[in-house]
Protein backbone atom coordinates (compact mmCIF):
# COMPACT_ATOMS: atom_id res chain seq x y z
CA UNK A 1 0.00 0.00 0.00
CA UNK A 2 1.23 3.49 -0.84
CA UNK A 3 1.57 6.29 1.67
CA UNK A 4 -0.58 9.40 1.38
CA UNK A 5 1.98 12.04 0.47
CA UNK A 6 2.54 14.69 -2.18
CA UNK A 7 4.03 13.53 -5.47
CA UNK A 8 5.24 16.01 -8.12
CA UNK A 9 3.44 16.05 -11.47
CA UNK A 10 1.99 18.47 -14.02
CA UNK A 11 -1.68 17.55 -13.95
CA UNK A 12 -4.54 20.06 -13.90
CA UNK A 13 -4.90 19.71 -10.14
CA UNK A 14 -1.18 20.06 -9.48
CA UNK A 15 -0.89 23.44 -11.22
CA UNK A 16 -3.74 25.01 -9.25
CA UNK A 17 -2.84 27.53 -6.56
CA UNK A 18 -2.68 25.94 -3.06
CA UNK A 19 -5.30 28.39 -1.79
CA UNK A 20 -7.61 27.39 -4.63
CA UNK A 21 -7.43 23.75 -3.62
CA UNK A 22 -7.75 24.65 0.06
CA UNK A 23 -10.86 26.76 -0.56
CA UNK A 24 -12.38 24.04 -2.75
CA UNK A 25 -11.66 21.44 -0.05
CA UNK A 26 -13.46 23.50 2.60
CA UNK A 27 -16.27 24.47 0.25
CA UNK A 28 -16.99 20.92 -0.88
CA UNK A 29 -16.78 19.66 2.71
CA UNK A 30 -19.43 22.16 3.82
CA UNK A 31 -21.75 22.28 0.81
CA UNK A 32 -21.92 18.51 0.43
CA UNK A 33 -24.15 18.42 3.53
CA UNK A 34 -26.78 20.47 1.69
CA UNK A 35 -27.09 18.00 -1.20
CA UNK A 36 -30.04 15.78 -0.25
CA UNK A 37 -30.23 13.54 -3.32
CA UNK A 38 -28.61 10.09 -3.29
CA UNK A 39 -28.31 10.19 -7.08
CA UNK A 40 -26.49 13.54 -7.06
CA UNK A 41 -24.24 12.39 -4.21
CA UNK A 42 -23.29 9.37 -6.30
CA UNK A 43 -22.49 11.63 -9.26
CA UNK A 44 -20.19 13.77 -7.09
CA UNK A 45 -18.45 10.66 -5.81
CA UNK A 46 -17.96 9.43 -9.38
CA UNK A 47 -16.51 12.82 -10.39
CA UNK A 48 -13.99 12.56 -7.57
CA UNK A 49 -12.89 9.13 -8.77
CA UNK A 50 -12.48 10.66 -12.25
CA UNK A 51 -10.28 13.32 -10.66
CA UNK A 52 -7.89 10.57 -9.63
CA UNK A 53 -7.67 9.58 -13.29
CA UNK A 54 -6.56 13.14 -14.07
CA UNK A 55 -3.58 12.76 -11.76
CA UNK A 56 -3.05 9.16 -12.96
CA UNK A 57 -3.40 7.58 -9.54
CA UNK A 58 -5.44 4.69 -8.21
CA UNK A 59 -7.05 5.67 -4.88
CA UNK A 60 -7.55 2.03 -3.88
CA UNK A 61 -3.78 1.50 -3.72
CA UNK A 62 -3.26 4.05 -0.95
CA UNK A 63 -2.98 3.28 2.72
CA UNK A 64 -6.24 3.73 4.60
CA UNK A 65 -8.61 3.35 1.65
CA UNK A 66 -9.61 -0.16 2.70
CA UNK A 67 -10.58 1.08 6.16
CA UNK A 68 -12.43 3.99 4.56
CA UNK A 69 -14.48 1.65 2.36
CA UNK A 70 -15.29 -0.63 5.29
CA UNK A 71 -16.36 2.37 7.39
CA UNK A 72 -18.56 3.72 4.58
CA UNK A 73 -20.18 0.31 4.14
CA UNK A 74 -20.76 0.04 7.89
CA UNK A 75 -22.38 3.49 7.97
CA UNK A 76 -24.67 2.50 5.10
CA UNK A 77 -25.57 -0.80 6.77
CA UNK A 78 -26.46 0.91 10.04
CA UNK A 79 -28.75 3.33 8.23
CA UNK A 80 -30.46 0.49 6.37
CA UNK A 81 -31.02 -1.46 9.57
CA UNK A 82 -32.21 1.25 11.94
CA UNK A 83 -33.88 3.82 9.67
CA UNK A 84 -37.39 2.48 9.17
CA UNK A 85 -39.22 5.45 7.66
CA UNK A 86 -40.60 5.32 4.12
CA UNK A 87 -42.11 2.57 2.00
CA UNK A 88 -41.02 -1.03 2.51
CA UNK A 89 -38.80 -2.52 -0.21
CA UNK A 90 -37.68 -5.80 1.36
CA UNK A 91 -38.65 -7.82 4.42
CA UNK A 92 -36.47 -10.52 5.96
CA UNK A 93 -37.29 -12.18 9.32
CA UNK A 94 -39.01 -9.13 10.76
CA UNK A 95 -36.48 -6.64 9.40
CA UNK A 96 -37.69 -4.17 6.79
CA UNK A 97 -35.59 -2.30 4.26
CA UNK A 98 -37.27 0.98 3.32
CA UNK A 99 -36.65 3.26 0.37
CA UNK A 100 -35.95 6.19 2.69
CA UNK A 101 -33.47 4.09 4.67
CA UNK A 102 -31.65 3.03 1.51
CA UNK A 103 -31.51 6.61 0.25
CA UNK A 104 -30.22 7.86 3.59
CA UNK A 105 -27.57 5.12 3.61
CA UNK A 106 -26.31 6.17 0.16
CA UNK A 107 -26.31 9.87 1.06
CA UNK A 108 -24.38 9.56 4.33
CA UNK A 109 -21.87 7.00 3.08
CA UNK A 110 -21.23 9.08 -0.07
CA UNK A 111 -20.69 12.19 2.05
CA UNK A 112 -18.11 10.34 4.10
CA UNK A 113 -16.32 9.05 1.00
CA UNK A 114 -16.39 12.47 -0.71
CA UNK A 115 -14.76 14.20 2.26
CA UNK A 116 -12.05 11.53 2.50
CA UNK A 117 -11.32 11.54 -1.24
CA UNK A 118 -11.15 15.36 -1.34
CA UNK A 119 -8.59 15.23 1.47
CA UNK A 120 -6.60 12.61 -0.44
CA UNK A 121 -6.60 14.75 -3.57
CA UNK A 122 -5.48 17.81 -1.63
CA UNK A 123 -2.56 16.00 0.00
CA UNK A 124 -1.48 14.22 -3.20
CA UNK A 125 -1.51 17.36 -5.38
CA UNK A 126 -0.39 20.10 -2.96
CA UNK A 127 3.27 20.60 -2.16
CA UNK A 128 3.78 21.46 1.54
CA UNK A 129 6.41 24.02 0.52
CA UNK A 130 4.02 25.73 -1.91
CA UNK A 131 1.32 25.78 0.75
CA UNK A 132 3.73 27.43 3.18
CA UNK A 133 4.80 29.98 0.53
CA UNK A 134 1.14 30.77 -0.14
CA UNK A 135 0.48 31.47 3.53
CA UNK A 136 3.62 33.59 3.87
CA UNK A 137 2.84 35.63 0.75
CA UNK A 138 -0.50 36.72 2.26
CA UNK A 139 1.22 37.97 5.41
CA UNK A 140 1.17 35.00 7.79
CA UNK A 141 4.49 34.79 9.72
CA UNK A 142 6.67 32.09 8.27
CA UNK A 143 7.06 30.49 11.71
CA UNK A 144 3.43 29.35 11.52
CA UNK A 145 3.71 28.43 7.86
CA UNK A 146 6.76 26.32 8.63
CA UNK A 147 4.79 24.61 11.40
CA UNK A 148 2.15 23.55 8.84
CA UNK A 149 4.80 22.20 6.47
CA UNK A 150 6.56 20.30 9.25
CA UNK A 151 3.35 18.65 10.45
CA UNK A 152 2.44 17.57 6.90
CA UNK A 153 5.87 16.08 6.31
CA UNK A 154 6.32 14.36 9.66
CA UNK A 155 3.08 12.34 9.48
CA UNK A 156 4.21 9.99 6.66
CA UNK A 157 7.73 9.89 8.12
CA UNK A 158 6.43 8.73 11.50
CA UNK A 159 4.21 6.17 9.79
CA UNK A 160 7.22 4.67 8.02
CA UNK A 161 9.22 4.78 11.26
CA UNK A 162 6.41 2.95 13.07
CA UNK A 163 6.42 0.18 10.48
CA UNK A 164 10.19 -0.21 10.84
CA UNK A 165 9.90 -0.49 14.61
CA UNK A 166 7.07 -3.01 14.28
CA UNK A 167 9.12 -5.13 11.86
CA UNK A 168 12.11 -4.93 14.21
CA UNK A 169 9.95 -6.22 17.05
CA UNK A 170 8.75 -9.13 14.95
CA UNK A 171 12.28 -10.05 13.93
CA UNK A 172 13.18 -10.17 17.62
CA UNK A 173 10.36 -12.58 18.37
CA UNK A 174 7.65 -10.19 19.56
CA UNK A 175 4.17 -11.55 18.86
CA UNK A 176 0.85 -9.80 19.47
CA UNK A 177 -1.72 -12.31 20.71
CA UNK A 178 -5.31 -11.48 21.68
CA UNK A 179 -5.25 -14.20 24.33
CA UNK A 180 -2.26 -12.58 26.10
CA UNK A 181 -3.20 -8.97 26.95
CA UNK A 182 -0.29 -8.56 29.37
CA UNK A 183 2.24 -9.50 26.66
CA UNK A 184 0.49 -7.23 24.17
CA UNK A 185 0.65 -4.34 26.63
CA UNK A 186 4.38 -4.91 27.11
CA UNK A 187 5.07 -4.97 23.36
CA UNK A 188 2.83 -1.94 22.79
CA UNK A 189 4.63 0.00 25.53
CA UNK A 190 7.97 -0.84 23.97
CA UNK A 191 6.67 0.20 20.55
CA UNK A 192 5.39 3.56 21.81
CA UNK A 193 8.64 4.25 23.66
CA UNK A 194 10.63 3.59 20.48
CA UNK A 195 8.32 5.81 18.40
CA UNK A 196 8.53 8.66 20.93
CA UNK A 197 12.31 8.33 21.08
CA UNK A 198 12.52 8.47 17.28
CA UNK A 199 10.21 11.50 17.23
CA UNK A 200 12.26 13.32 19.88
CA UNK A 201 15.44 12.52 17.95
CA UNK A 202 14.02 13.93 14.71
CA UNK A 203 12.74 17.05 16.45
CA UNK A 204 16.13 17.59 18.07
CA UNK A 205 17.91 17.31 14.71
CA UNK A 206 15.36 19.64 13.11
CA UNK A 207 15.86 22.23 15.87
CA UNK A 208 19.64 22.10 15.45
CA UNK A 209 19.28 22.47 11.68
CA UNK A 210 16.94 25.45 12.08
CA UNK A 211 19.24 27.11 14.57
CA UNK A 212 22.22 26.58 12.29
CA UNK A 213 20.35 28.37 9.49
CA UNK A 214 19.35 31.32 11.75
CA UNK A 215 15.67 30.49 11.52
CA UNK A 216 13.51 33.38 12.70
CA UNK A 217 16.27 35.99 12.68
CA UNK A 218 14.78 38.11 9.90
CA UNK A 219 11.24 39.44 9.75
CA UNK A 220 11.09 39.30 5.96
CA UNK A 221 12.32 36.63 3.61
CA UNK A 222 12.63 35.96 -0.09
CA UNK A 223 10.92 33.20 -2.06
CA UNK A 224 12.28 30.84 -4.63
CA UNK A 225 8.90 30.63 -6.38
CA UNK A 226 6.22 33.31 -6.46
CA UNK A 227 2.81 31.67 -6.56
CA UNK A 228 0.26 33.50 -8.65
CA UNK A 229 -3.40 32.92 -9.42
CA UNK A 230 -4.04 31.77 -12.97
CA UNK A 231 -7.07 31.60 -15.18
CA UNK A 232 -7.44 27.93 -14.22
CA UNK A 233 -7.82 28.96 -10.57
CA UNK A 234 -10.58 31.42 -11.42
CA UNK A 235 -12.40 28.82 -13.52
CA UNK A 236 -12.14 26.24 -10.73
CA UNK A 237 -13.39 28.66 -8.07
CA UNK A 238 -16.39 29.49 -10.25
CA UNK A 239 -17.20 26.14 -11.84
CA UNK A 240 -17.02 23.82 -8.82
CA UNK A 241 -19.22 25.97 -6.51
CA UNK A 242 -21.64 26.51 -9.41
CA UNK A 243 -22.04 22.74 -9.81
CA UNK A 244 -22.58 22.28 -6.09
CA UNK A 245 -25.12 25.11 -5.94
CA UNK A 246 -26.91 23.55 -8.92
CA UNK A 247 -27.05 20.20 -7.13
CA UNK A 248 -28.36 21.84 -3.96
CA UNK A 249 -31.05 23.71 -5.91
CA UNK A 250 -32.17 20.40 -7.48
CA UNK A 251 -33.51 19.18 -4.13
CA UNK A 252 -36.82 17.51 -4.73
CA UNK A 253 -36.27 17.32 -8.49
CA UNK A 254 -34.09 14.17 -8.46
Amino acid sequence: MRKIAYFPAHSILHVLHPFTKFILLLGIGIMIFFVQSAFLQSILLALLFLSFLLIKQNPFLYHGMRVTLITAFTIALIQCVFYQEGAAMLQISGWTLTDAGLQRAVIISCRFMIIILCSYLFILTTSPSDLAYAFMQVGIPYRYAFMIVTSMRLVPVLSIEGERIMNAQRLRGARYNIKKPATNFYHLTTFLNAVLFSLANRVDRLAISMEGRSFGRYQKRTYRNLLRFRISDVISLVLVPAILILFISMKGVI
